[in-house]
């Protein structure tokens, strides 16, 4: 009797984090980043596509899904308003700055073209993402990272 019990109670635990979604592929390809969506009333939560289901994940603290970026953010960049479904705008094309195939272990950056203290982040699709260097920083190319602008020796235009 405790099994049923057990076994009644993880299926109901189960059915509350994995939901079918329309919006995921039915198969996993591993050759393809996985599809992120924005979870339908709740900021700190996303969801992620696996096997044709919707498995929802949580954000760490303090942070909210930003859907147009796909990862999570502070809230004031995120722009999510529970409860009001997010448009995702259409994919930006590739960059020639990015590679054509994805190394989720060799990252590819692109210092800025004209601020020194913005660089872009090649997502997995081959589109350029800036990001910013936090104050008083520069990017530097040669380390990968923001640096001291002495030691970045970037000159902006």
């Amino acid at each position: 009797m405790k099994a049923t019990v057990c076994v009644a109670l993880c299926v109901v635990l189960l059915a509350g984090t994995v939901r079918g979604d329309d919006r995921c592929p039915a198969e996993d390809d591993p050759q393809v980043p996985p599809v992120l969506l924005p979870h339908p009333s709740d900021c700190d939560k996303f969801l992620q596509c696996s096997h044709g289901h919707a498995v929802v994940n949580k954000c760490p603290p303090g942070l909210h899904w930003n859907d147009s970026l796909k990862w999570c953010d502070f809230p004031e960049q995120a722009h999510c308003e529970p409860g009001v479904t997010q448009t995702t705008p259409l994919a930006a094309e590739p960059s020639p700055n990015c590679p054509g195939v994805y190394d989720p272990d060799h990252m590819v950056y692109v210092p800025h073209e004209q601020d020194c203290g913005r660089y872009y982040i090649c997502d997995p699709y081959g589109v350029e993402l800036e990001q910013t260097c936090p104050s008083g920083l520069h990017w530097n190319p040669l380390v990968n990272y923001c640096d001291f602008p002495e030691l970045a020796q970037c000159e902006e235009q």
